[in-house]
């Protein structure tokens, strides 16, 4: 087991993901990796994320390489899981895929299963781009009265669209988006991000947890 550093180069540009979840920042070396971080970040099944996690070695045509998984992911329910984050186009190659196979069964050996990830996986619309406005609202700051009333809106009212809280609030459509925004990342308030863009007509609910 080895650990692999990463650096900067003219070739390579790195990435800084700023997680709250982790406590810590992730430096990743592409695009994409950056943007799967953002949904390991708010996935409700995954306790945290770890960027370069520690190498080991497979082997392939009888020759012993070294290998570092792009991430791995460690849930709640305590399952671990590798994953490598590949272009679809890259992965599509034939070399790339038997070296795959051969890293897999190495990674089984030490208990983890090893998955590949593309971007037809990660750059899903407009969940992704739901993720990121998220994330510029998930400052460390403590709620304020405004974001517990908000909840408690939401609570009596079972589900209530954005666009009504606002007319409850007489604040303004960005004012109101900013807080649910920031409620969202703290998992206080729910709303459906897969089917649609963020917006003042988004319906929001509580959990009873």
């Amino acid at each position: 087991m080895y650990r692999r550093k990463l650096k900067h180069s003219r070739v390579k540009n790195l990435f800084k993901f700023a997680s709250q979840k982790n406590n810590a920042t992730c430096l990743v070396e592409s695009a994409l990796e950056y943007d799967a971080c953002f949904h390991f970040e708010y996935s409700p099944n995954i306790k945290s994320f770890e960027a370069q996690p520690l190498g080991f070695h497979y082997v392939y045509e009888d020759r012993k390489f070294p290998y570092t998984p792009d991430f791995l992911l460690h849930y709640n329910d305590g399952g671990q899981k590798y994953l490598e984050i590949k272009t679809a186009k890259e992965l599509s190659k034939l070399e790339v895929r038997q070296r795959f196979e051969m890293k897999k069964l190495a990674a089984v050996q030490r208990g983890v299963e090893l998955i590949a990830v593309t971007e037809n996986q990660i750059r899903v619309f407009p969940i992704l781009d739901n993720l990121k406005l998220l994330h510029r609202y998930s400052g460390f700051q403590s709620l304020s009265d405004l974001h517990t009333r908000v909840i408690d809106l939401v609570r009596r009212t079972g589900n209530l669209k954005v666009s009504q809280l606002v007319e409850f609030l007489m604040m303004s459509a960005g004012e109101v988006l900013s807080v649910v925004a920031r409620l969202l990342c703290l998992g206080r308030l729910f709303t459906n991000l897969t089917e649609s863009s963020l917006s003042l007509n988004s319906m929001l609910w509580v959990t009873n947890d």
